[in-house]
């Protein structure tokens, strides 16, 4: 019993790790071998692994902050590897939706940054938009290096902007840093919660008193 907890805590990690460490890998296929199956089984393999990190450790019940927050600086190098990739091999792409890209990646700083300096840690929601974002890009990525055709990066990229403008918001709403908010709506109602017993508490105190 002890060895299968075991495999339980470290299973999501190993994971994560992997997932990370695909990003140099996907680079240096570009560079090396840019075989387009090789390229795609990556997105895919990387998509995979980010959907049952989560889902395992859910399940398993050994989530934590720390695992959250990992995941998504995962999700960050891995995905920074792959628009490299494509800068390398779609440079004509790069340069008609530069614009829009510079703004997601503007965006994607800014957001965290201010979690950074609100809460003392990177966001990491994993809201809903997030992950409809997250295969939308593997969708969009796997069209363009797998069939040379990039009109889903448009809504990918447009989707990853509306995603970032949500964390930004719900990093302004929350009081406190927490990890997996689906949506605003339920980071407002956190917020309300958490405000109505903090006064609960307050009033307490003062009976005490």
């Amino acid at each position: 019993m002890q060895v299968q907890n075991h495999w339980k805590h470290k299973l999501p990690w190993l994971m994560i790790i992997s997932r990370a460490v695909l990003g140099p890998g996907i680079i240096l296929l570009g560079l090396k071998w840019p075989n387009r199956l090789l390229l795609v089984a990556c997105i895919i393999l990387a998509l995979i692994l980010d959907i049952f990190d989560g889902v395992l450790a859910r399940r398993w019940q050994v989530v934590t902050g720390l695992l959250r927050r990992c995941d998504t600086i995962a999700d960050t190098i891995f995905y920074a590897s792959v628009f490299l990739v494509v800068v390398l091999r779609y440079p004509a792409t790069l340069h008609r939706i530069w614009p829009w890209l510079a703004a997601l990646a503007i965006l994607e700083i800014v957001q965290h940054l201010f979690c950074v300096l609100k809460f003392g840690r990177l966001a990491s929601y994993h809201s809903i938009l997030a992950k409809i974002w997250g295969l939308l890009l593997a969708t969009s990525l796997i069209a363009l290096l797998g069939f040379g055709t990039d009109k889903l990066l448009d809504i990918a990229v447009a989707w990853g902007i509306l995603c970032n403008l949500e964390g930004f918001v719900i990093s302004f709403v929350l009081p406190a840093w927490h990890h997996d908010i689906p949506t605003l709506g339920y980071a407002i109602w956190l917020r309300r919660e958490l405000e109505y017993q903090a006064e609960v508490a307050s009033r307490r105190q003062i009976v005490g008193i």
